[in-house]
């Protein structure tokens, strides 16, 4: 007998081919991949939602412009939406729950929501809201609630690693033939055709969230550590390429955590810590930046623009202390709170006065909260599968991911994107996993 599920499938796809195959190429194509991405959604349903995170955060779609025309991303969201609808409302083989921190993320989103009712440009924090920061909070939940085993955990960091790659690739390869360069010397990618990878920070933003997997892959050895390795280099390279001085702390962040965790180094190497980011300043050509390099003397004018738009943060959050500006809204209020105005507004650059910013005081403390909840939980977990040497390698992954966030987000804008609560969703997974009790929501 076959079974309704399966029957369905074939049907849909049936009537879709044969409609394709009059109307339109794209239909015909529809109709055939719709095959493979319904079993796929069936047998292991964090896939669709892991491409759609994977496109999302890497902002794969936007390497070469004619993806663009796609809608690789959008395709992804309803399949992931159909996957959670169909897991949870329908054969409820997923259970839902919360961790404490979860809890703390929930309010922070209430406390954004309610700010973007209240923004000071409210179209302009409704467009975030829903265009990002709904899917971020929403996928951060999916992602840990479908992973239900080490092996789908393992293939999603190693998706993680290849999509790294792929962006460092392209980084890479821009840099070598001079294309998307801004600055004279910092590599981006897209920038052309308005690509989020466009902003030097923000591609070195992406790469430091697959390092952590790489770099921690490589450290244990055994089948693919030479692959993950490899990747890893690339990866460097990549944020080198980029010249931001936040991408380089998250890398001494990235590789500092991981070798004092992995060979249980004395504490008095962090002492060479400033060595190391001597090296990388070197190594990435620091001084040869328009903005922020040797050419400037005394406080440079980009450590300035950042000490600016810092200021211009704390005057917003004393004048909105609880909701804040509202979601984005930070370089739409950079002229009434700056003060030092040289014609043009600038972006705040740091994660913890974007947060201050834009979601108040309040907002500040539940963001806090949530990392250190987080790195926290990211501890135990290291402890509890100490003798396992798979589980070991990904908790210390998701450990050195959060300790790079925390240290390169001084530098970088990335409160309400992908890679902390990608890790979060993964590190949720992965305490479940590994049988920790954890209360469920009926």
């Amino acid at each position: 007998m076959i079974g309704a599920y399966p029957l369905g499938i074939a049907l849909l796809s049936a009537s879709l081919i044969a409609v394709g195959a009059w109307l339109s190429p794209l239909l015909l194509l529809a109709g055939w991949l719709l095959v493979p991405a319904l079993i796929l959604a069936q047998r292991w349903p964090v896939m669709l939602c892991v491409l759609f995170v994977l496109f999302s955060a890497f902002r794969l779609h936007e390497l070469n412009p004619a993806l663009l025309g796609l809608r690789i991303p959008q395709m992804l969201a309803l399949g992931s939406l159909a996957v959670l609808f169909w897991q949870v409302g329908v054969v409820r083989q997923t259970r839902i729950y919360l961790y404490p921190e979860g809890r703390v993320l929930l309010l922070l989103f209430a406390l954004s929501t309610i700010g973007m009712v209240l923004a000071t440009n409210r179209p302009l924090a409704a467009a975030y809201w829903s265009g990002n920061w709904v899917k971020v909070v929403l996928m951060c939940f999916t992602v840990s609630w479908l992973i239900q085993s080490r092996a789908q955990l393992r293939c999603v960091a190693w998706l993680i690693i290849v999509a790294g790659s792929v962006v460092a690739v392209c980084a890479l390869y821009n840099s070598a033939h001079g294309l998307e360069v801004v600055e004279g010397t910092r590599v981006t990618i897209g920038r052309s055709w308005g690509s989020t990878l466009g902003d030097p920070n923000d591609l070195a933003l992406v790469l430091l969230l697959p390092l952590s997997f790489a770099f921690s892959r490589a450290l244990y050895g055994g089948k693919g550590a030479l692959v993950a390795g490899g990747i890893m280099l690339v990866l460097v390279m990549a944020i080198i390429a980029t010249q931001s001085r936040g991408g380089l702390l998250g890398i001494c962040g990235v590789t500092g955590s991981l070798v004092l965790r992995r060979y249980r180094l004395p504490r008095w190497v962090w002492l060479l810590a400033p060595v190391l980011i001597m090296v990388l300043l070197m190594l990435a050509g620091i001084d040869q930046r328009q903005s922020g390099g040797a050419a400037e003397s005394g406080i440079d004018e980009s450590a300035m623009g950042r000490l600016y738009a810092w200021q211009a943060a704390a005057s917003m959050a004393w004048t909105h202390p609880v909701f804040g500006v509202g979601l984005d809204n930070f370089l739409a209020n950079y002229f009434f709170y700056s003060p030092h105005w040289d014609g043009k507004s600038h972006a705040v650059h740091s994660t913890w006065f974007q947060v201050l910013a834009e979601v108040g005081i309040v907002g500040l403390v539940l963001f806090v909260a949530f990392y250190v909840a987080l790195l926290r939980r990211s501890r135990q977990l290291l402890q509890r599968v100490r003798e396992h040497w798979e589980a070991s390698c990904w908790a210390l992954a998701l450990y050195s991911g959060l300790v790079g966030f925390g240290i390169s987000a001084t530098f970088l804008t990335q409160a309400f994107t992908w890679p902390l609560y990608i890790l979060a969703a993964l590190l949720w997974a992965s305490c479940r996993i590994e049988s920790e009790p954890v209360r469920q929501i009926p």
